[in-house]
């Protein structure tokens, strides 16, 4: 059976950001408009699930996990899923467009918890057979809850600054998840906080002059092993991913300041303008000039 695509403007009304929250209550068939829980679909948004009571077997692209209180996951966008089996099960999802909120989210990757638990633990949940994924205590779950009926409060009164609101109760939820996955034990995924260290790492010192050595020792794996790792979860080699930052941060410095392309190429990590040109150029398509142009 193909799965069903879910409609992007069935969840997020225009106008306004892109994230909202739906949530599930016991055994019951379809709990709010557009509910697929039990249904194979995907849709082109991400989906945090937070699962608060009960249990069931979640399915992702062919493979079964069992769930429980206290599990917290990502479904990427493009992902099929559904539930298979349900007990009780009440939870709620965060379903956001990543990439319409990468302005607002961006500073989340200064967190290795975040980058481990967002991208590297869906990459490879396969892999560990689901045990990478996050699981917090009761204590824990509390706060969490709080920021979840406070959001679906702000979405049933959509009052102005709801959408506003939304955003600010996920990033928050997003934060304190973040922190209880850097806290977990589990070698696993004390492997892929490394990995997101890693991440957080290169995103705040990308000046720096990185080497594939230096960055395999702060993720403690092998160049050889962490370089395919690191790609199947970010699409980018480790050092690809560093020139990616610093393009981003030279075509911010582009458009907000008529500083010369050379001194730009120096303060955002290159050490020759014309390698920083072309690597400018494979990225945005465009020279550093002519991008700095469309801007004024």
């Amino acid at each position: 059976m193909n799965a069903v695509t879910a409609d992007r403007k069935d969840f997020f009304p225009e106008g306004r950001y892109p994230i909202t929250v739906r949530n599930i209550r016991g055994d019951g068939a379809e709990q709010h408009e557009h509910d697929m829980t039990d249904i194979r679909h995907k849709h082109n948004f991400a989906e945090l699930v937070i699962v608060t009571d009960g249990c069931g077997v979640q399915w992702i692209d062919g493979e079964q996990y069992r769930v429980a209180a206290g599990d917290i996951f990502l479904i990427r966008g493009n992902t099929e899923h559904c539930f298979l089996e349900r007990s009780g099960l009440s939870l709620s999802n965060i379903m956001f467009d990543d990439i319409s909120l990468e302005h607002h989210l961006k500073s989340m990757r200064a967190l290795p918890g975040y980058n481990a638990l967002f991208l590297f633990e869906p990459a490879y949940r396969k892999y560990h057979r689901f045990g990478s994924h996050l699981h917090i205590s009761a204590e824990a779950l509390l706060p969490v809850v709080s920021l979840l009926h406070a959001m679906s409060s702000e979405l049933e009164r959509g009052l102005p600054g709801c959408d506003l609101l939304l955003l600010a109760k996920a990033i928050e939820i997003f934060v304190r998840i973040s922190r209880e996955y850097a806290k977990c034990p589990n070698p696993m995924m004390r492997s892929l906080n490394r990995l997101g260290e890693v991440i957080s790492r290169l995103e705040k010192e990308y000046r720096e002059e990185w080497t594939i050595a230096a960055i395999a020792r702060i993720a403690n794996m092998a160049p050889s092993t962490l370089i395919p790792v690191f790609k199947r979860a970010t699409g980018h080699t480790p050092i690809d991913y560093l020139i990616r930052i610093r393009a981003l941060k030279a075509a911010e410095l582009l458009r907000q300041s008529d500083r010369p392309v050379t001194e730009i190429a120096l303060q955002t990590g290159f050490s020759d303008s014309n390698y920083f040109s072309r690597q400018f150029r494979r990225i945005y398509q465009l020279s550093p000039r002519d991008y700095r142009r469309r801007f004024l």
